[in-house]
């Protein structure tokens, strides 16, 4: 009596076909890289300023550029730009009449969305959200 190998084999490609499937709906790694619109606030929320940050990915990691609408904030590169665990870091300077004050983000991404803490180096603070600009 022969038996049939057919059965096993349809199995089989089967089996594969779902692996293949699942494996190509796998979820995706979460990316930072884009432009971002939203606000900064002080901590006493008496200011609040329209910012943009536009985070790019290059084989190093990411760059990012910072500005703001009413233009208190030039278009200035970041640095330390570090995207690791879903959160976003950088620094930047932000320019004044006598001199440049260091200012810190701290970012956690969250879907569509970065929220968290910026720090001045005069003790300064307050928070940032940003939405992903489609």
């Amino acid at each position: 009596m022969k038996k049939s190998l057919s059965a096993p084999l349809v199995i089989l490609a089967a089996l594969a076909v779902l692996t293949g499937a699942g494996l190509a709906q796998a979820p995706k790694k979460a990316d930072v890289a884009g432009t971002w619109i939203g606000a900064a606030t002080v901590s006493d929320n008496s200011q609040a300023f329209d910012i943009t940050v536009v985070v790019g990915k290059v084989e190093a990691g990411y760059t990012a550029k910072i500005s703001d609408a009413s233009g208190a904030i030039p278009e200035t590169e970041m640095r330390e730009v570090l995207f690791k665990g879903n959160k976003l870091t950088g620094l930047f300077d932000l320019p004044e009449a006598m001199g440049a004050m260091l200012i810190s983000i701290e970012l956690t991404l969250d879907n569509e969305t970065l929220k968290g803490v910026w720090f001045g180096s005069d003790g300064s603070s307050g928070g940032i959200e940003l939405a992903l600009k489609k």
